[in-house]
């Protein structure tokens, strides 16, 4: 029984000091906040009344330094899951029409947004955002840095997530943006969001009505006929291209659900561990003996480093399996029914190729005339 104690006692000591080489990179640079907390600001009673834009916004990209493939796994996750949890406090907002997480640029939003990751750990989170409208004016293109609120994890909860103050202040920043843009601005937003995609299903029949400014904005030299057949068919085909937008969407959402509990779980265990490894840093070799000589401190740290890849392991099953096959979605078009497999990038670019084919069947237009 000594001898299996020993033995124990030897692989939770070895654990602790793997797990401390693991994380020895040097914690990042604090980033200063304000004290008050950030509230999000809410649409007024006369905003009600304007017209709403839609929004999309991409699955983020990262250019994380020094990322393992394990780190990089668990990204494939979380590229998806931190857009959604934006996506829904823009919802809480109350300032967008249609908010929508998307593989890519949506040709059928009024407004694209997408972000760069640069870090994202227990502590900080760092990203460049970007949003521009129909006519291709940025409305932002900033870089966010938020340190975390670390009593968030001294919490025993898991409903609010520690990233939430900075998607509060992007949210914050495109409400003002779009409060500032007037009634008629957002129409024509609204109808170049229209014919850029159209543009996009039959650049030769719509081209005619959009032109680049020397700033490099989209201009709207006039508008199809409202009996145009192919213009009322151009409607037709966004209509069913929001529907399957809507239903990867839903993927996105069932994703962000299902990681809610062992995100937030693994951010912790992070924080405790960055946190625990930064206090044995500090002190003297004699008192890390005596830290080290606590059996039941190691054992403590040993079952939370086995909760910890639990979390880690779930997390980045999510994110692998995003690059495999994911649930089929089932567009409907003009009638038709498809059903697309594969990954939700492999999807939306069959979907598209597959409106292009139809919208030009029907219009009578040889594959020739495609635009390359």
């Amino acid at each position: 029984m000594t001898h299996l104690f020993w033995v124990s006692r030897i692989a939770v000591m070895s654990l602790v000091a793997a797990l401390q080489a693991c994380n020895s990179a040097p914690p990042p640079q604090p980033v200063q906040r304000s004290a008050v907390p950030v509230l999000l600001d809410r649409i007024s009673t006369a905003d009600l009344e304007r017209p709403s834009l839609n929004l999309s916004i991409s699955v983020f990209d990262q250019e994380i330094p020094d990322v393992t493939s394990q780190r990089g796994r668990l990204l494939n996750a979380e590229q998806r899951y931190l857009p959604y949890l934006l996506k829904e406090v823009l919802v809480d907002s109350g300032f967008w029409g249609g908010v929508r997480v998307a593989p890519r640029w949506d040709p059928t939003a009024e407004v694209n947004c997408s972000a760069m990751l640069h870090q994202a750990n227990a502590l900080v989170i760092d990203l460049q955002f970007t949003c521009q409208d129909a006519t291709g004016r940025i409305w932002i293109d900033e870089r966010f840095i938020e340190q975390v609120d670390v009593s968030l994890y001294l919490l025993d909860q898991t409903d609010q997530d520690p990233y939430s103050p900075l998607m509060i202040r992007i949210a914050n920043r495109l409400s003002q943006k779009l409060t500032a843009v007037t009634d008629d601005a957002r129409r024509q937003v609204e109808l170049a969001a229209i014919l850029r995609y159209a543009d996009t299903l039959a650049p030769d029949q719509f081209g005619r009505f959009l032109q680049t400014d020397e700033s490099g904005l989209l201009q709207l030299l006039g508008l199809p006929a409202e009996s145009d057949p192919m213009y009322a068919r151009v409607l037709r085909i966004r209509d069913s291209e929001y529907q399957f937008i809507d239903a990867i969407d839903e993927q996105f959402g069932t994703i962000f659900n299902e990681m809610k509990v062992p995100y937030a779980l693994w951010r912790r265990y992070q924080f405790e561990f960055e946190d625990y490894n930064l206090s044995l840093s500090e002190q003297q070799p004699r008192k890390l003996r005596r830290v080290a000589s606590d059996y039941g401190a190691l054992l403590g740290t040993y079952k939370r480093y086995q909760d910890f890849k639990r979390n880690e392991d779930e997390i980045e099953e999510m994110g692998s399996s995003l690059q495999r096959t994911l649930a089929p979605t089932v567009g409907r078009v003009e009638g038709q029914v498809l059903e697309l497999t594969g990954s939700l990038d492999q999807q939306y670019e069959l979907w598209r190729s597959f409106l292009m084919q139809i919208y030009r069947a029907e219009a009578g237009l040889s594959p020739s005339q495609d635009r390359d």
